[in-house]
């Protein structure tokens, strides 16, 4: 048995679950949560339990049909589901639901429950004889979150990119260009989640254009809408939704496919922009992962001292992970009541905030050898986007404790 890969497998006796088989109704995994997989690979390695994934054909009825409902009793033939939390309110009054409360208080120093989005936590949550039990575990990883190469930036000295205008230029400038020393210039500026056939997730393409229009459209935070006017509840069609239009004419024509392809991480992409269970892959065992020449298969391209051939490097000869930013944003907002454009400032975007010069950043920040951005100083609004979202994962509370306890 095999522990040593993470603090957190670190904690699991080797062998702990020999012989134990837990069953998991998930959903379009390979796109969702494909690090799931990967995670239950090393998961076995160390405890020796099997974790199964299945496919469910329909995320919103499946689950209900195994664990059952007032009308009909359930199959049973899974442990835990990948569910929506609005599918989920009968199977939690009727006590079919693991309460998850006391695995989340005893693992919490690890998981940081509270680190969840706090909107997305109540999603999992149901007040039940005057306590509230968390019965699904949610995830918040429904937001786009910008990555960028930042070898790149720092040998053409560009600065990170803050607005949608930055993106538009850095995408164009790199767009067509050669990312990855392959000797061919045909890589992309922006890769992109989701693209037209990628099955079930092709409805999300417009919210890549709603994350640009909420910017500056939406300046309070989360109890303010940007779709329809809030006393006629016509749509808001002005200058922010054409400027959105405008910004993703520019990005489509200079970006590709980023998760449903390996462009990313074969170094084919100057930015990227996608939920976070797409950079998972980028990020998590990097020995295996990361940004690297790869073989037909998938592997990372190593020469005879199982070195990577290549890999994105800072001047400083390091490996230059991707740098992943806070959402993009934009120095003007719309007015309400004229739809002109006005400058982000206090009295504007009150949830706005400065942009900092590259010498402000924290002493281990990457980006400090970066050049200075021309918005230093300005308030910028960022509206992080949650695009989609209402996924968590519960427990059958029937299951074989062996089998939850996996």
């Amino acid at each position: 048995y095999n522990c040593s890969h993470d603090e957190f497998l670190q904690t699991f006796t080797r062998g702990k679950y020999q012989g134990v088989v837990a069953n998991y109704l998930s959903f379009n995994t390979a796109q969702s949560t494909g690090h799931f997989l990967d995670r239950a690979k090393l998961f076995e390695e160390c405890t020796g339990g099997i974790i199964n994934f299945a496919e469910a054909t329909d995320i919103a009825d499946d689950a209900i049909t195994d664990i059952g409902s007032a009308s009909s009793t359930g199959a049973e033939l899974y442990d835990a589901y990948l569910m929506i939390y609005s599918f989920s309110s009968e199977a939690s009054s009727l006590g079919l639901l693991e309460t998850l409360n006391d695995r989340i208080r005893s693992s919490n120093s690890l998981l940081q429950y509270e680190d969840i989005f706090p909107k997305v936590r109540t999603m999992g949550e149901y007040r039940k004889d005057g306590k509230t039990n968390i019965d699904l575990l949610m995830a918040d990883g429904d937001f786009f979150v910008p990555v960028v190469r930042i070898d790149l930036l720092e040998r053409d000295n560009k600065p990170l990119p803050h607005t949608w205008e930055d993106v538009v230029e850095l995408a164009k400038f790199y767009n067509g260009t050669d990312l990855n020393d392959d000797g061919i210039s045909d890589d992309f500026g922006l890769c992109i989640y989701p693209s037209t056939g990628s099955g079930f997730n092709d409805a999300w393409i417009p919210e890549l254009m709603y994350s640009t229009w909420a910017t500056t459209d939406q300046t309070k935070g989360i109890q303010q809408g940007f779709f329809f006017d809030e006393e006629t509840f016509e749509p808001r069609i002005g200058n922010g939704f054409e400027k959105a239009m405008n910004i993703w004419k520019d990005l489509w024509a200079n970006s590709a496919d980023g998760c449903i392809t390996s462009n990313f991480v074969e170094g084919r992409c100057a930015i990227g922009l996608a939920p976070p269970g797409c950079w998972k892959g980028v990020f998590v065992n990097s020995d295996q992962g990361g940004v690297a020449w790869r073989n037909k298969d998938g592997s990372v391209m190593r020469d005879e001292n199982g070195e990577a051939l290549w890999r994105p490097r800072m001047k400083d000869g390091s490996y230059a992970e991707p740098y992943r930013l806070k959402p993009f944003g934009s120095l003007e907002i719309v007015d309400r009541v004229t739809d002109e454009f006005v400058e982000c400032k206090p009295g504007t975007c009150p949830k706005g905030e400065r942009i900092p010069s590259a010498s402000r950043l924290a002493s281990d920040d990457r980006a400090k050898v970066l050049a200075d951005s021309p918005h230093v100083g300005k308030l910028i609004n960022r509206v992080p986007f949650y695009w989609s979202g209402g996924y968590g994962t519960g427990i059958r509370k029937s299951a074989d404790p062996l089998a939850k306890d996996l």
